[in-house]
């Protein structure tokens, strides 16, 4: 047994674990708190979450189930600082800058990562690139010989993962992998709780307006001539066009974001810096090519995990936004998280 998983099992014996006082009740006061009831689905998940203390969980189920807010609630009822939760992709990112930056070990980019982590939480876990594929399973089997505890929650069943028929095989090790060393549970439940927000905070308190009339302009204060207006944001080293780019809005036209060489890592570095977007001219994604689309869902992903508060101006109403089978790929998640915005036929002054 190495020096460090001997200190870390020594300190456990002598602490008592953080994980302790979380019981079934925190997850009732909290949605009592929020003004709902858990639903058996989402009651069965709990329970098994809070019967065995000592594994890794993998919580999957369709869009908008709870998922999200089951791991937030245990993630904030986790007494020590020792934690994190962090949207995967996020993660993933921030693991390929540390692995370059400590002579590609994975090993050492680790440590960096996640010395002071003994909960590890992500968020919305899902693959759908080739290179991506490969470098997963090298990175959960280094994670796991850890002792952290991982908490992962997927749209998917593990097997369900990669679903591209053309490589799922290839990703079959890492299903075994994650089938054996977490605890999987599914929510059954049908409902999306999204579409019962209330837009007060956050993401959800956006606005999509469409078609993108004057008046809709007007009603924002701006005026459509600025659309056309030429201005450059730097990130991850290059410049992108703007409309906008200052302390109180960031202002893209949708094809200088989705429709040029970006991705998520370019997405968290602009949200970072501007809490509040602007996003317009953005066209149904059934006439757009597969890259574009899927680029704006993407977006979308990093923006509702930021809670960034976004205007959307759109030539089509959310449900007509991608309403043939040639979406992006989870798309579902994508209209599930559009449709907690407020719509064009509300005054945004109110």
């Amino acid at each position: 047994m190495s020096w460090f998983r001997r200190n870390w099992l020594t300190k456990r014996r002598h602490h008592p674990s953080p994980l302790e006082s979380i019981t079934v009740e925190v997850f009732e006061r909290a949605a009592i708190s929020e003004g709902f009831t858990i639903d058996e689905a989402q009651r069965e998940a709990i329970g098994a979450l809070m019967a065995s203390a000592e594994h890794g969980f993998y919580l999957w189920g369709p869009v908008g189930c709870g998922k999200s807010w089951i791991l937030n609630v245990y993630y904030d009822a986790i007494s020590s600082s020792r934690k994190r939760r962090v949207h995967f992709h996020e993660f993933f990112h921030q693991l390929h800058q540390a692995i370059t930056k400590n002579g590609n070990s994975i090993e050492r980019a680790l440590d960096e990562l996640l010395n002071e982590v003994d909960v590890l939480c992500f968020d919305e876990f899902h693959v759908h690139d080739v290179g991506d594929s490969m470098f997963i399973r090298r990175m959960l089997l280094a994670l796991f010989v850890r002792p952290i505890r991982l908490i992962v929650t997927s749209n998917y069943p593990p097997d369900g993962l990669f679903p591209n028929p053309l490589f799922h095989d290839m990703f079959l090790p890492t299903i075994e992998v994650i089938a054996e060393k977490l605890e999987v549970l599914e929510i059954r439940g049908t409902r999306d709780y999204r579409l019962d927000s209330e837009h007060t905070q956050g993401f959800s308190s956006g606005v999509w307006l469409s078609p993108g009339t004057a008046a809709q302009y007007r009603e924002l204060g701006l005026s459509t001539h600025g659309a056309s207006s030429a201005a450059t944001v730097t990130v991850s080293g290059r410049l992108l066009n703007v409309v906008q780019a200052d302390h109180e809005l960031l202002w893209f036209r949708f094809s200088d974001l989705c429709e040029s060489e970006t991705g998520s890592s370019d997405y968290l570095d602009l949200a970072a810096r501007h809490p509040t977007w602007l996003i317009s001219d953005i066209p149904s994604l059934t006439e757009l090519d597969r890259e574009p689309a899927q680029r704006f869902a993407n977006l979308i992903d990093v923006l509702y995990d930021r809670q960034i508060l976004v205007t959307f101006i759109a030539t089509v109403p959310i449900h007509e936004l991608a309403a043939t089978s040639r979406g992006p790929l989870d798309i579902d998640r994508t209209i599930s998280r559009l449709s907690q915005l407020r719509h064009h036929n509300e005054s945004i002054l109110k």
